[in-house]
């Protein structure tokens, strides 16, 4: 998707008119035809936490039954007495409510949902806590990229009345944190003075990009030129751009664009195409956006708005097994609360699990769609917040952390540097709080990390890893580890689609997202191998387009 300029003419812009306004909505329970019961605020994607504390507690993914699923779903189908008849009809069942599927429902205005998710709280990998009265803490995603006024995001956050809450990151002077040092300027230069020109050079190569040659995504221009202008991009690796348009990069810039890379893709830049890389860089670069507590308000705001529809229905700890069509519609088999199989049709079926899930689950794929999601791959995420018992101010809103040297091994090095950057949560509130969050992300940008993430020590470990780390950056903002109150952590297994040089080029990630019989449809951010909220909404919207 363009995450510069954002238009789908399809979609008339008086659906969103249709809407209530968003407000949140008092407690309601779930009792009825799938026999829950919890309350709605308990599946929101804002928690409110009463103590600002640690815990020793992992949140996020969860090595549960679903996962029996992907190994061997027969057996499990059989072990739980086979599909059962259909039991209800809807007229969308939407599987997965993070970004794109929340998104859907919030335009399907007037229709009969239901929306499944594995977890306990909707949001996906956007989700935020709230402690005390202004404290508010990102579990995952952080932030926008600057949306057009009046296009379809800028209309979408208008419409949830959030706009005005986002505060601009603006990235001229952008501070880094080298070798626990924080330094203002790095664009121009202020990690090697001497060397400064360079620094200058390279942010106006990207500027330059962003301005008069972006690399759109989703392609919004079907045509030749457009999209062979993209695919030249996208068959080289982002550092293979980098040399030939920059030269004979100074080693301090390097190293940042791999922590970026690190960061945003979970995935080194020789690993991702040019086209991707420059997507996000040359855009981010330009300017972003960001909430108090980061993506998870929007997702809040969108579920706030849908729990004052009486025609959507919310189950949380519920997981699809199995999805095909039959006689034109969609029939769906999920897991539900109780840990019974539950069967529902629907008209439509809009899966936002990520493709190394649908191909587990969904029925009816070609050959050439089934090679192209085995052929996608994925990276595991790390999220930890740093709880201080006292007030610092905010250096900057999200800090990477350097040492002087690019990284050789993704494996090693992520190893020894355990979070690629620092984002100083009471930015984003104007440092109006009373104590602070610092929230570090941590990529693990290699194949098969995920198998790390379920391992019993799992925090203690991780807990001593950024005690280590961090140590050199505390005397910067006046602390000692001796000012900890505590960390939280949360675990993603799959967190993001690696951005495959030629993924787009050779078709991979367009097959992959292909529908089915036109009743089956994906939608998520790995439709493009292009992991932010912008490509989440723009393939929701792709799909929208084709359904309504």
């Amino acid at each position: 998707m363009n995450r510069r300029e954002f238009f789908l003419s399809s979609l008339a812009a008086t659906s969103l008119m249709m809407l209530p306004p968003w407000a949140r909505a008092g407690e309601k329970s779930l009792m009825g035809t799938f026999g829950m019961d919890a309350t709605l605020q308990d599946l929101a994607p804002l928690q409110r936490v009463p103590n600002f504390a640690g815990s020793t507690e992992i949140e996020g993914d969860l090595f549960d039954e679903a996962h029996e699923v992907f190994w061997a779903k027969d057996s499990y189908i059989s072990k739980k007495g086979g599909i059962p008849a259909v039991s209800a009809q809807f007229d969308v069942v939407i599987i997965g409510g993070g970004i794109s599927g929340l998104a859907a429902a919030y335009y399907l205005a007037g229709k009969k949902i239901l929306i499944i998710d594995g977890h306990t709280r909707f949001g996906g990998n956007a989700k935020t806590q709230l402690f005390g009265r202004n404290n508010y803490v990102s579990q995952g995603a952080a932030y926008i990229t600057m949306p057009e006024q009046g296009d379809e995001i800028d209309t979408f956050l208008n419409s949830l009345k959030i706009k005005n809450l986002f505060r601009k990151v603006e990235h001229e002077a952008e501070a880094v944190n080298m070798n626990g040092r924080f330094i203002n300027g790095f664009w121009d230069g202020a990690t090697d003075p001497a060397r400064a020109d360079e620094f200058r050079f390279a942010h106006k190569k990207f500027m330059d990009v962003y301005e008069n040659n972006y690399p759109e995504l989703p392609i919004w221009d079907p045509s030749a030129a457009g999209r062979n202008r993209f695919n030249a991009l996208d068959g080289i690796p982002f550092t293979k751009w980098i040399e030939a348009e920059l030269g004979n990069v100074h080693p301090h810039i390097m190293e940042y664009i791999s922590m970026y890379c690190w960061s945003s893709f979970g995935a080194s830049p020789e690993e991702i195409s040019a086209a991707q890389g420059l997507n996000f860089l040359s855009c981010d670069l330009a300017g972003t956006l960001v909430l108090p507590g980061g993506n998870g308000i929007i997702a809040d705001a969108v579920f706030q708005n849908l729990t004052k529809r009486n025609n959507v229905t919310f189950l949380n700890h519920a997981f699809a097994v199995d999805v095909r069509s039959e006689g034109g519609k969609a029939v769906v088999c999920f897991k539900n609360g109780m840990n019974q199989l539950q069967t529902v049709s629907a008209k439509q079926c809009i899966v936002t699990a990520p493709k190394m899930v649908s191909k587990k689950i969904v029925n009816g794929m070609d050959p050439m769609q089934e090679k192209a999601m085995n052929s996608m791959h994925y990276r595991a995420y790390l999220v930890g917040n740093i709880f201080l018992k006292k007030k610092i101010p905010s250096i900057g809103y999200d800090i990477f952390t350097m040492n002087g040297q690019v990284p050789t091994s993704e494996y090693q090095d992520s190893m020894k540097r355990v979070f690629a950057d620092v984002v100083f949560s009471d930015w984003a509130v104007k440092d109006m709080t009373d104590k602070s969050v610092l929230t570090l992300y941590m990529p693990l940008p290699y194949e098969m990390a995920q198998q790390f993430l379920f391992n019993p020590d799992l925090y203690n470990k991780y807990l001593e890893r950024v005690k280590t780390r961090i140590a050199p950056m505390l005397p910067g903002m006046g602390l000692t580890w001796n000012d900890v109150a505590g960390m939280r952590l949360v675990r993603y297994g799959h967190a993001l689609p690696v951005a495959h040089i030629n993924g787009v080029r050779n078709g991979m990630f367009e097959t992959a997202h292909r529908s089915i019989d036109n009743c089956i449809h994906f939608s998520n951010q790995d439709n493009w191998g292009n992991p932010c909220f912008e490509t989440s909404f723009g393939s929701t919207l792709g799909v929208l387009r084709r359904i309504m």
